[in-house]
């Protein structure tokens, strides 16, 4: 197994085929894709994935910011919620 320092993600999109080509050592990594229905095309004994083809919307990127929300408005969100729930059941 790689040290942490050695471990990378290298993301590579064909705008032509609206594809993404992944290469990655991070176990994160490989479990969001997984997660996504992803399965690697090859996996090499040092451990590390290889994707291609895939999706341009089996791949997103999120900000990192943190939401702020007053009192108010986590009491109003955990109500909804709630409710919801009570809904679906």
């Amino acid at each position: 197994m790689a040290l942490a320092e050695e471990r990378e993600t290298v993301i590579r999109s064909d705008d032509e085929c609206k594809t993404w080509t992944v290469y990655t050592m991070q176990q994160t990594i490989i479990t969001k894709l997984r997660k996504a229905g992803v399965e690697p095309y090859k996996v090499d004994p040092a451990g590390a994935h290889y994707y291609k083809d895939l999706k341009f919307n089996q791949v997103s990127f999120r900000s990192g910011k943190e939401r702020v929300m007053t009192e108010e408005q986590r009491q109003k969100l955990s109500e909804r919620a709630k409710k919801n729930l009570r809904r679906k059941m």
